[in-house]
């Protein structure tokens, strides 16, 4: 029994069978000190593959160097296979010895790539995954290339609840993003652009009859979002994010105030009631503390959260219709109070311009409007993707490759999602860079 063989494999998690390690050593690669572990690899075959003769005969050795994951990242790990040849003294036929810890015509370890896929789920550059692993940042990219084929596109399903967005991702174009609404909030697909027809294009490929089974869309109120569902999804129920007209009616009403305020001095009393506390304004007013006193030193006295936004909206009485409006629309969506919506969206006329063109845009849409009070689903699984997608590019200083950025994505995507992570990573160890 070999002890230096059995030290080793047990160092470096290798059982393999076929490969015994006789030494080791430091040299010096790249100008870098490394450490190098030899090893000789065994034919396992007895019979020539071509003509299934055994008249085989020694044929020397065939050396090659490859890379293995070092613990240490300034000390890299090779493996100098020495991989047995056979010749077929019949045929004329050469056979050489593999081995499994590394794939045919390549000197990465599958270990190696299964670090760089490991790592490349982490919120890091290329160049530093490229730096852990002794490799250099291309060799990072060809791994990526290659797991975005991983991704294999499904034309026979869609899940019955889709979200629908946008986000700036390579050269600051908009990509349009598509996933699931609920579960896991698996990304269904990622598309270059997010031209109208290009959508059309992706989405007519699958068969009439599964994206009949799509029940609910779930987007912003981008006008030819509605046009793409209504084209390709004919059974399917459109609902505006709830988030979406919350931000439109705040909006409205900060622009309101703002423009309100602009006509007081800024001296004036009524000019700091509405210039300091916004946030105040911007809260459930069920959520304003009516106990609690706190000093206002914009306003030199004591009051609580309620009082302080009362004073603000006393300046103005359509400022304070505006602010009645938006907190009974939101209360509305909240209690998925359809009645209560389509009320708030009738009486309209005592509100501020803003606020008015606000309301108008959602008469427009008031079915998809509705649909959302009653919906339990909405775009925040599709918001947080888009911040995580943001801080992958900010964190790569942005990305000149589209499928890249797709590949990175995913990959980030994956930690949280284990089962899909073991089954991708098996097919990383069958497959070569």
């Amino acid at each position: 029994m070999n002890s230096i063989d059995n030290y080793i494999k047990f160092s470096l998690s290798i059982k393999d069978k076929n490969v015994v390690f006789f030494d080791y050593e430091y040299q010096l690669i790249k100008s870098r000190q490394a450490k190098v572990y030899r090893a000789k690899v065994k034919v396992t075959c007895n019979r020539c593959p071509q003509c299934g003769f055994d008249h085989l005969s020694h044929n020397g050795h065939y050396k090659s160097r490859v890379l293995y994951p070092a613990a240490n990242a300034s000390e890299p790990v090779y493996l100098e296979l020495h991989k047995e040849r056979l010749v077929c003294k019949d045929c004329g036929a050469s056979v050489m010895a593999t081995t499994e810890l590394v794939n045919k015509y390549c000197h990465i370890s599958k270990a190696t790539r299964q670090k760089m896929f490991m790592q490349l789920q982490d919120d890091c550059t290329q160049c530093s995954v490229a730096r852990d692993n002794s490799v250099s940042p291309r060799t990072v990219c060809r791994c990526l290339d290659h797991y975005d084929d991983l991704f294999r596109r499904n034309y026979s399903y869609l899940p019955e609840h889709l979200a629908m967005d946008e986000f700036r991702g390579v050269g600051g174009k908009f990509h349009f993003i598509c996933i699931n609404g609920t579960g896991d909030h698996t990304i269904q697909q990622i598309l270059p652009d997010c031209f109208k027809q290009t959508i059309i294009d992706y989405f007519n490929q699958f068969h009439i009859n599964t994206r009949m089974l799509v029940k609910t869309v779930t987007l912003d109120l981008n006008s030819y979002y509605q046009d793409i569902v209504r084209i390709v999804f004919p059974n399917a129920k459109i609902v505006v994010d709830r988030f979406h007209i919350s931000a439109m009616m705040t909006r409205a009403f900060n622009q309101s105030r703002v423009q309100l305020m602009k006509t007081y001095n800024k001296q004036t009393k009524e000019y700091r009631t509405l210039k300091f506390a916004w946030k105040l304004y911007l809260k459930h007013f069920d959520d304003l503390d009516v106990k609690q006193l706190y000093y206002d030193r914009h306003l030199r006295q004591q009051l609580t959260q309620q009082e302080r936004v009362q004073l603000g909206l006393n300046v103005d009485e359509k400022l304070a219709n505006t602010y009645n409006a938006m907190q009974g629309i939101m209360l509305c969506l909240k209690n998925h109070d359809k009645a209560g919506l389509v009320h708030y969206l009738e009486h309209n006329d005592q509100l501020t311009p803003q606020m008015k063109a606000t309301l108008k845009t959602f008469k427009k849409n008031l079915g998809i409007i509705l649909n959302a009070s009653e919906s339990k689903y909405s775009n925040g699984p599709i918001e947080g993707i888009n911040r995580m997608i943001k801080q992958i590019q900010r964190t790569a200083f942005g990305f000149r490759n589209y499928h890249h950025l797709v590949s990175r994505i995913k990959l980030q995507q994956m930690r949280t999602k284990p089962n899909k992570k073991n089954r991708i990573g098996s097919c990383l160890t069958s497959n070569s860079v």
